[in-house]
């Protein structure tokens, strides 16, 4: 187990290295630096306290105490990385947990003039410790818990974002992110019962379970840090702060927000025959980076207006509706002879695909078959018989 402890810090630091010397670093990167941080720091407390020496009193309360600043940031990186700016005030009141836990810790290390020792991943308790005292890793947990699920809210709303406001998902979708905030929650969960098992019925002993938290922390560290030191801030290039802000409002209904936008079903109807002729006539399908805002200011309709004619008249949302046309296109281009000269996957491109995954995942959706079985069939339906 060491040895993989050992490991999982050999890449960490390199991970952290690298990040130091990324150019342009922006929010979200910092934010990424702090979790790699933090991280490091709890697998070296589990380290060390398994596999070297004890750690007394303020370095114990300070180490053992990190999961409280671990997963309030990995919620403020997912926030940053899906539109909004994380300001001084709201990290300072996320991680404001952690040094209310520590200044009590102090307090009472004091008070009763302990010292506090971290041995095997645990701050070790005194026999004239209060009994509350038994009960002072649950904050972390519950914690952890907490933020996960609060992560997991964070990333649906920004799901649902997405195929209102973009025609492609390619590089904006964040799902390796649901990997991890499962990944960490499923941790968190294997603590605490690794904890209580170890400390209330002595079913193995401590210094195991924290060896294996450490372990399941250096696998999760290294994932993180593959796909995190790629992820570039989605969402920069499109004015997108009030589309956010409507999701983020927890009280928002679709329904009754569209039914104080003024749209009579005439007008609707007239917009949508707009819509329609604007799609049909300009294209504007075939830029791979069409957006919500994007098509707006090209077909000369609101932003509100333009999603609600796309949810309220043709039934789709705005992801499926801009695809549903790259598709007609696309059956256009495998059924003339003009477009021979394309591969499949250069007619996905032509007609606005970012993929060739999502130019087959659509199709098929669409047409009940895949672009090749189609372009054969067109084929054989064109050849002369005899």
């Amino acid at each position: 187990m060491e040895i993989i402890l050992n490991a999982g810090l050999g890449i960490g630091v390199l991970m952290l290295l690298l990040l130091l010397f990324k150019r342009n670093k922006n929010q979200s990167d910092y934010l990424f630096l702090g979790w790699i941080l933090v991280v490091l720091g709890q697998i070296c407390s589990y380290e060390f306290s398994i596999y070297q020496s004890e750690i007394h009193g303020l370095w114990a309360i300070l180490l053992f105490s990190l999961p409280l600043l671990g997963a309030p940031l990995l919620f403020l990186y997912i926030i940053s990385l899906t539109g909004k700016r994380v300001t001084w005030k709201t990290t300072l009141l996320h991680l404001g947990a952690y040094f209310i836990y520590v200044i009590i810790f102090i307090t009472f290390q004091q008070k009763e003039n302990l010292d506090l020792r971290l041995i095997h991943g645990y701050i070790n308790l005194f026999e004239n410790s209060p009994q509350w005292m038994e009960y002072y890793a649950i904050p972390l947990a519950i914690s952890g818990l907490v933020y996960c699920i609060w992560d997991l809210i964070l990333l649906k709303n920004h799901s649902q974002a997405i195929v209102n406001l973009f025609s492609f998902d390619e590089k904006i979708n964040l799902k390796w992110l649901h990997y991890v905030v499962y990944s960490y929650l499923v941790l968190f969960i294997l603590a605490s019962f690794l904890v209580f098992g170890a400390t209330q019925f002595q079913l193995f002993p401590i210094k195991n379970a924290f060896a294996l938290i450490g372990i399941c922390l250096s696998v999760i560290l290294i994932a993180f840090g593959f796909y995190g030191f790629r992820q570039t801030t989605i969402f920069s290039n499109f004015d997108t702060q009030e589309i956010f802000n409507l999701y983020a409002d927890k009280n928002y209904s679709e329904k009754a927000s569209y039914s104080k936008s003024g749209l009579t079903p005439e007008k609707i109807k007239s917009l949508a025959n707009q819509l329609t002729e604007h799609m049909e006539i300009t294209k504007p399908f075939l830029d791979e980076n069409l957006s919500l805002t994007r098509l707006a200011e090209q077909s000369e309709i609101s932003q509100s207006h333009l999603s609600q004619i796309i949810n309220q008249h043709f039934k789709m949302n705005f992801y499926d509706f801009v695809n549903y046309y790259r598709v007609e296109e696309a059956k256009l281009q495998l059924s003339s002879s003009e477009f021979e000269h394309l591969t499949l996957l250069g007619i996905a491109f032509d007609c606005g695909f970012q993929s060739k995954s999502s130019f087959n995942r659509y199709f098929k959706k669409f047409c009940e078959t895949t672009p090749s079985e189609f372009k054969k069939n067109t084929t054989n339906k064109t050849q002369p018989k005899g």
